[in-house]
């Protein structure tokens, strides 16, 4: 399945200090088509007694090299008493009528919608995962939303690293080295559909008077001191801080979006 752009812009409100309210619960629909990325463009299956099914997900876990949950349990549809057409797409969103659509994915299989012939899906079948730069716990956070677990906004951090802060790698130290706070834009729709957020304006971090060690990686947090990582990003090649290079970040350099 696919974030669609109503949680893609409220997940990445919260690095804007918004908070996402998560849906108390999530329903699966059924579509004739893509729904689309605003998840208002598909034309959502109607037959008597038609109805979205709530659907409870499993707890975030690794999947597919990023982090995934699915279905607990079987999901049965209302019993059309005609044919209703074949099902392409399928739906997550947080009302059993309107509301905001979270995600959409594609069938294997379309699915053809028989007299008599009530929709299943079997445990395990709705499978959402996400993969990219997102920390495994911001990764656990967006799909957490999906649970009934709200995200507070935060105020983020960009930090320095040797090595992954999820792979036992060290933050930089010296003299003077912080943290610096990063604001970010409104979020902004891609030609390819993806909705990412930039840097607003330029930041430095402090000019060291002594060697910092080897930069590998960046990584904003959620706070200044402590927090957790919300996305990291490996350098093409290392770098060595010595005394007297500043690292700046020009407005737009750093940018964190949902796969």
């Amino acid at each position: 399945m696919y974030a669609c752009d109503y949680l893609e812009n409220g997940v990445l409100n919260t690095l804007r200090g918004v908070a996402f309210a998560a849906p108390a619960k999530c329903y699966l629909g059924l579509y004739l088509n893509d729904p689309g990325e605003n998840g208002a463009g598909g034309i959502e299956v109607s037959y008597p007694g038609y109805k979205r099914m709530a659907v409870d997900f499993s707890a975030p876990a690794d999947s597919n090299g990023g982090i995934g949950m699915q279905n607990l349990s079987d999901i049965t549809f209302p019993t059309p008493a005609a044919a209703a057409g074949t099902i392409s797409y399928v739906g997550v969103l947080d009302s059993l009528a309107g509301g905001n659509m979270l995600a959409r994915g594609e069938l294997t299989e379309p699915l053809v919608i028989g007299a008599g012939e009530p929709p299943v899906f079997l445990a395990g079948d709705v499978l959402f995962y996400l993969t990219g730069n997102l920390s495994k716990a911001w990764k656990a956070k967006v799909l957490n939303i999906f649970r009934g677990t709200s995200i507070q906004g935060v105020t983020p951090y960009l930090s320095l690293w040797n090595g992954s802060p999820e792979s036992s790698g060290s933050e930089l130290s010296g003299d003077n080295y912080k943290r610096i706070p990063v604001t970010f834009g409104a979020p902004a729709e891609q030609a390819s559909g993806q909705i990412i957020i930039r840097s607003s304006q330029a930041a430095s971090f402090p000019r060291p008077s002594t060697a910092w060690g080897t930069l590998t990686h960046h990584a904003i947090y959620s706070a200044q001191a402590s927090g957790e990582p919300v996305c990291i990003k490996a350098l093409d090649e290392p770098k060595e801080l010595k005394r007297g290079y500043m690292p700046v970040f020009g407005e737009g350099a750093v940018e964190v979006g949902i796969n």
